[in-house]
């Protein structure tokens, strides 16, 4: 029997472990790094290690030393990391300790696709063919084909190739990402199978013969290869498809002596359903097979390795769950960092719990600060329904009513996705957010601007209650003048970059705001205020934090919709004046490579910096046609946002014949010419929608899952 156990991960697996073993009365052992030293799987274990700098997790040796020292007498490796790693397997059992997984060897059998692939052809499950891709032996294709890592996962060295022509580059940039993610370079392709689904199927299975396949779980809302919401059951999925589905994974299990959790991956198309990997280890998305089956599959994991019997039988399957990856990441995908000032999911009745109908699996709490040096998942959010529509429902009302403050997020993609009407009928494959525009953000522009009057009154009535401090003024209404003439103004920049102002009076006959129809305000606080709007009252919740450069952030929540405004200082200091021509960091990260030199003359659009940040890696392009003034940047150096990464000197406009103009910028001039260079950055630092940014996933986050 298992008495104390170390998890050799972070953050909500971690926590996810915790609170099964603290229900079988199992002591328990977290292990961190300085970066995670206040994080809260640390503070919730019994016991907490130490151990070092942020990719420490990734040292087997330490954490083998960890669980000696901690007294713990088994290991649960989670997910990413070292989970799939079978030196770590063999190292946990040769130091005498209970491996919570499956055998050295079936890990060993799955880490690398080609010979993964061949071993379930030889099992009799079906596959696609694959095309060698070696450096010495060029090959040509003549129809669509996908590109992949042998090694890893995550859409790490995956690319899609349509033209022939395009295969040599694609193979290049794929083998670099994979040497650099899993240090191991080896690629192949499959046929690409356009308009497939991602289906995979939760297998469990004993040391005494029995194996279960608990149905398949639905994973085809996918964004750059990477799952975004996966469900249980899949939609698309009969039950003689689930049953040939479940067949085909329990021979691939028994192919090679599997033991514990796992998850056969398959592509379902028109043509059938092929083997994609086989991931030996729990996966993220878990819970909603626990939702639908009623079973706990972190205490079957601990229990199967201390040797128990499952039954003949797994159980059966009951309604729909859905889980919603929630990241923090912009609209564009990019990783976001800072603190989490706020993160409430109303409605939710079980944290990592079984039987809940909206069940929160976080590794972050209110307060949490979000670094740089691993995936940037906030949390897993799991609705379960009767049918997949209540579940739906549940989960996007939830989402789309939570605080999470301080940190841009998925969120509106989520919920958007969820309400889509192809979603809730079923109608999704893997291209699904390629093929769907990007939902439109939850609050409108209209719902903005009244959210933006709402933070206006509320500041105002802040500034009322220090006032009432301080003596006898309080009572007065913010802004009262003997003779009114100007109305109160309060500035907002808005999320997308945008500009309000807000312009009121508060009279004794109540709220007077410009631009603003049949609105009357019924109660301010500086917390909470309630407008009402033709007939319609509601309830605007403002709370106010300092932000990263210094400038207070405020968010205001309502039924219409999150919104992020961060005020305009009436009287500002004096700003820092930027470099003409500077490229700067989007956000923290480390600098890669360096793709130009000083002297070199670069196109609008060209690869300047290429930058690692969060899992992520992100090129950053000129922002016009120039000359390269300055680098101030090397590979390997660490950068923090909003430093100057090089100079782009533009090229002087050109007049009739190609030459330089002679009396330099034309009148159109100076101010559009920064505004065309300002845009320029931003296009840059914003997302790859339009060809300018390349976001792929790198090997800089092991903390992410696999897949």
């Amino acid at each position: 029997m298992i008495g104390r156990l170390l998890v050799a991960n972070r953050g909500e697996i971690a926590r996810r472990v915790f609170r099964t073993c603290r229900e079988l009365g199992i002591e328990t052992v977290a292990v961190f790094s300085d970066a995670d030293a206040s994080s809260p799987h640390a503070a919730e274990a019994d016991q907490a290690v130490r151990l070092g700098a942020p990719l420490a997790y990734l040292d087997r040796e330490r954490i083998v030393e960890a669980a000696r020292r901690s007294g713990a007498d088994a290991v649960h490796p989670g997910y990413g990391f070292l989970s799939e790693n079978a030196a770590f397997a063999r190292a946990v059992l040769d130091a005498g300790l209970t491996w919570i997984g499956p055998s050295p060897e079936a890990v060993a059998a799955m880490g690398k696709k080609i010979e993964a692939k061949a071993l379930m052809e030889e099992a009799g499950v079906p596959v696609l063919p694959t095309i060698p891709l070696s450096p010495d032996a060029p090959v040509e294709i003549t129809s669509p084909v996908l590109v992949k890592a042998s090694a890893g996962g995550g859409g790490r060295g995956m690319r899609v190739v349509r033209d022939p022509s395009d295969l040599a580059g694609a193979v290049e940039s794929a083998r670099r990402e994979a040497l650099s993610a899993f240090g191991d370079g080896t690629l192949f392709a499959e046929p690409l199978l356009e308009g497939a689904r991602h289906i995979e199927v939760q297998i469990l299975a004993d040391a005494h013969g029995t194996v279960w396949a608990l149905g398949e779980r639905e994973c085809s809302i996918q964004r750059r290869h990477q799952k975004v919401i996966e469900e249980a059951p899949s939609p698309a999925v009969t039950p003689e498809l689930r049953r040939d589905l479940s067949e085909a994974a329990i021979r691939a299990a028994r192919a090679i002596g599997y033991q514990g959790a796992g998850t056969v991956e398959f592509l379902l198309s028109d043509e059938g359903f092929f083997f994609l990997e086989m991931n030996t280890r729990l996966q993220v998305e878990h819970p909603v097979t626990e939702c639908v089956y009623g079973v706990d599959l972190v205490r079957l994991q601990i229990e199967v390795a201390e040797g128990a019997h499952l039954a003949a039988l797994p159980p059966s399957p009951v309604g729909n769950a859905i889980e919603a990856r929630l990241y923090a990441e912009d609209s564009e995908g990019r990783p976001q960092s800072g603190v989490l000032h706020r993160f409430e999911i109303p409605g939710v009745d079980g944290e990592f719990g079984l039987g809940a109908r909206l069940r929160l699996d976080s590794g972050v709490v209110s307060g949490s600060e979000v670094g740089v040096h691993y995936d940037p998942m906030l949390a897993k959010v799991v609705s379960y329904g009767r049918d997949r529509a209540e579940a739906a429902r549940r989960l996007a009302d939830a989402l789309a009513r939570a605080r999470i403050h301080g940190l841009t997020t998925n969120r509106d993609l989520l919920v958007g996705v969820l309400r889509h009407p192809d979603f809730l009928s079923g109608a999704l494959d893997t291209g699904f957010l390629d093929r769907h525009a990007a939902p439109a953000p939850l609050a409108g522009p209209g719902a903005v601007r009244l959210s933006a009057l709402a933070a206006a009154l509320a500041g105002a009535a802040a500034n009322r209650s220090g006032a009432l401090r301080g003596g006898v003024l309080g009572g007065l209404p913010s802004g009262w003048r003997n003779v009114p003439s100007q109305p109160q103004r309060t500035a907002f920049c808005t999320q997308d970059g945008g500009h309000l102002e807000i312009a009121y009076r508060l009279t004794r006959d109540g709220l007077r705001a410009e631009g603003f129809e049949d609105v009357t305000l019924v109660a301010a606080e500086p917390g909470r205020v309630v407008l009402e709007t033709a007939g319609l009252r509601r309830a605007f919740e403002v709370a106010a934090y300092p932000g990263p450069d210094g400038r207070r952030l405020v968010h205001v929540d309502s039924p219409l919709g999150p919104v992020r405004l961060t005020p305009v200082e009436r009287l500002p200091g004096p700003a820092a004046i930027a470099t003409p021509g500077a490229l700067p960091a989007p956000m923290p990260g480390t600098v890669l490579r360096v793709e130009v030199k000083p002297g070199d003359l670069v196109e609008a659009g060209q690869p300047v910096v290429v930058l690692e940040a969060m899992k992520m890696e992100h090129t950053l392009v000129s922002p016009a046609s120039g000359t390269v003034a300055a680098l101030h940047v090397t590979p390997g150096a660490q950068v923090e946002a909003g430093v100057p990464l090089a100079v782009i000197e533009p090229s002087p406009p050109r007049g009739p014949g190609g030459v330089p103009h002679p009396e330099g910028p034309e009148p159109r001039a100076e101010a559009d010419a920064e505004a065309d260079a300002a845009a320029g950055t931003r296009v840059e630092t914003e997302a790859g929608a339009a060809g300018t940014v390349s976001d792929t996933a790198t090997g800089a986050d092991p903390g992410g899952e696999a897949e």
